[in-house]
């Protein structure tokens, strides 16, 4: 999964908000929700049925907790479901804690658990996927114990946030305060089958607490942790002239508030869609304004987004270990923040021999200032480490930065390091070192069309032709 993630992550929560039915009166709180409308629940992989349209196979729930609004629905509408609790796992409702002793399965979803929800560990325990919603409620993970889990394991396309490319252990928050911590002697090992981009782990909150993955004396090893603030348009429910719940996107123009949402027609003539945006009035029976093409012709009318932030906080990469153990040695693989880069360890320095590292991105990117410079070398406990590469999408969607300053011991650049940079129109590259081998695919693709671009003298020419066909626009200006 591409770290171009951003965007997507907007779109993906923003669609999720059709399926989430926020209850009235709940908000953020400890131990599964309570009411009347609750959809709390801890499922396991229930028994195959079938196989569906698309040749996946088609599984019935098994609960080890739900709510009675649950089981209510289950009975009314003749759903099919178990209630087995499987060898190796418990849940007590009292501490709100779910035990895995020594338990192997497929995968483990909840949901509505509350900020409290405990996953204590006992001995070895492996499982493919762990999903936690908050579905406006609560969606707070804190692992304890002193036993191991290890996510890894099965298909990469299942049902996820993002799709095609699944998300091995999963922390989400819409409209609730959302964290993953490990803690004690727990220890989790995440594993992916795919890309090395792939999500590991990822976590969705909003502002109530804004501590997303805790690693504050915790160790991680393998992966990158990475933090962006994304944009999401504010989700607002309400009543539409059929009675259905519908939600909508906040607005403003001229001091006064609008919805809006996205309509997709269907012409059955032709048998082909079309989409379209449309405005209306902000009422609890929204009254249609006015249609547009797209977002951009929208806001081109004049109308704004009433926005909040998110915090997206993800782990990617092959594999990660994140424990609550005390281990401060640095290995190779793993990531160290260094005056707000985050930089991946190539290689191990000594005291008598600088180690390696690449720049895997922007730590804080509300920290970020608009130039940013890649140095030479940092410091990494007292050892010098040489910056010899920039990493696949390290600044991809990186509208703030306006220039780049590429250090001389650079000798890589990989694939959409720079993609879609919005703002960069200058870049000083110090490094002699880089050819069309070392520069991957649209490295510079996307970025503004008057770009100036500084070279040594030498590499003038050769660096023009390296540049140019990858991605930076052919009206680049290029100077020694």
């Amino acid at each position: 999964m591409k770290k171009r993630t951003g965007i997507l992550a907007v779109l993906c929560l923003a669609l999720l908000g059709v399926f989430f039915v926020n209850p009235k009166g709940v908000s953020a709180a400890d131990g599964p929700c309570k009411d009347a409308e609750s959809y709390a629940y801890i499922q396991t992989e229930g028994k195959v049925t079938g196989i569906n349209v698309w040749g996946d196979e088609e599984k019935i729930g098994n609960y080890i907790y739900m709510s009675d609004n649950i089981k209510k629905n289950n009975d009314e509408y003749g759903t099919e479901y178990t209630t087995n609790i499987p060898k190796g796992i418990s849940y007590n409702e009292k501490t709100n804690t779910l035990t895995l002793n020594n338990y192997t399965g497929k995968e483990i979803s909840c949901n509505m658990m509350g900020d409290d929800f405990k996953l204590e560990l006992k001995g070895e325990n492996t499982i493919e996927m762990l999903y936690i919603w908050s579905d406006y409620y609560g969606g707070s993970l804190t692992v304890t114990g002193d036993g191991v889990l290890n996510v890894k394991g099965g298909k990469d396309d299942r049902d996820s946030l993002y799709g095609s490319r699944g998300i091995k252990l999963f922390v989400e928050s819409l409209g609730a305060s959302s964290f993953f911590e490990v803690t004690g002697n727990a220890t989790v090992n995440v594993e992916s089958d795919g890309d090395y981009n792939d999500i590991l782990v990822g976590v969705y909150m909003t502002l109530e607490k804004k501590n997303g993955i805790v690693l504050d004396g915790v160790k991680l090893s393998g992966g990158l942790l990475s933090k962006d603030t994304v944009q999401m348009e504010s989700s607002v429910k309400r009543k539409n002239e059929i009675g259905f719940d519908t939600y909508y996107s906040l607005l403003k123009k001229g001091g006064k508030s609008y919805l809006c949402n996205s309509v997709y027609d269907w012409n059955g003539d032709t048998g082909e869609a079309s989409s379209s945006v449309v405005v209306y009035t902000d009422a609890d029976a929204p009254v249609e304004l006015a249609r547009y093409a797209d977002y951009d012709e929208m806001t081109a009318a004049g109308y704004e987004f009433v926005y909040y932030d998110v915090y997206d906080y993800r782990i990617t990469g092959k594999h990660c270990t994140i424990s609550a153990k005390a281990d401060t040695t640095i290995k190779k693989d793993d990531v160290v923040s260094v005056g707000n880069l985050i930089y991946g360890i190539k290689t191990v320095g000594t005291k008598k021999k600088a180690g390696a590292v690449y720049v895997a991105g922007i730590d804080d990117y509300e920290k970020e200032k608009t130039t940013v410079t890649i140095p030479k070398t940092i410091k990494v406990d007292g050892i010098t480490y040489k910056v010899t590469g920039i990493g696949r999408y390290a600044f991809d969607c990186d509208s703030k930065m306006e220039k780049v300053v590429i250090g001389a011991y650079v000798k890589y650049i990989e694939e959409q390091a720079f993609y879609y940079a919005s703002s960069l129109k200058d870049i000083v590259i110090k490094s002699k070192k880089l050819t069309s081998k070392t520069v991957g695919k649209e490295a510079f693709a996307e970025t503004q069309d008057n770009v100036k671009v500084t070279v040594p003298s030498k590499k003038l020419s050769s660096y023009k032709k390296v540049l140019t066909a990858k991605g930076l626009s052919k009206n680049a200006t290029f100077t020694k």
